[in-house]
């Protein structure tokens, strides 16, 4: 794999779910193809005190999260120095789109992938957003 010249070490992806276990298969699936480093986190409260101690390449965000839901979480995320222009990548398994229209597609440089999802075009899609081939 290149990984160009963009990264002098592994790239960087939060993933933000409620569900452990959600996090793991999701661990487990992208590093099974690609050198990055994963930071994990159960909460939009979390997410965001990660972000603000270190900057990361690409977020994966689940929508529905008690407390904070994925939106709210991204907003937030935006107005922070270390995640102003972080990709976003929405992950749902609920997938409206009144509501992304009205929720996510104001956040810039964010996308959405919805569960079940197929495995390969969720690598291809981290890929794309790192810039990886």
């Amino acid at each position: 794999m290149n990984i160009g010249l963009k990264y002098m070490s592994q790239p960087k992806i939060l993933i933000v779910d409620d569900s452990q276990s959600n996090l793991f298969s999701l661990e487990a699936l992208i590093t099974e193809d690609i050198e990055v480093q994963i930071i994990e986190a159960l909460s939009g409260q979390i997410a965001l005190d990660v972000l603000e101690k270190e900057a990361v390449d690409l977020i994966l965000l689940d929508v529905q999260m008690p407390e904070m839901d994925g939106f709210k979480t991204a907003k937030k995320m935006r107005e922070l120095v270390n995640s102003k222009n972080t990709p976003i990548v929405f992950i749902t398994a609920a997938y409206n789109s009144a509501e992304f229209e009205a929720e996510g597609f104001s956040i810039t440089k964010m996308d959405y992938f919805t569960k079940p999802f197929d495995p390969d075009k969720l690598i291809t899609l981290i890929e794309s957003h790192l810039n990886l081939s």
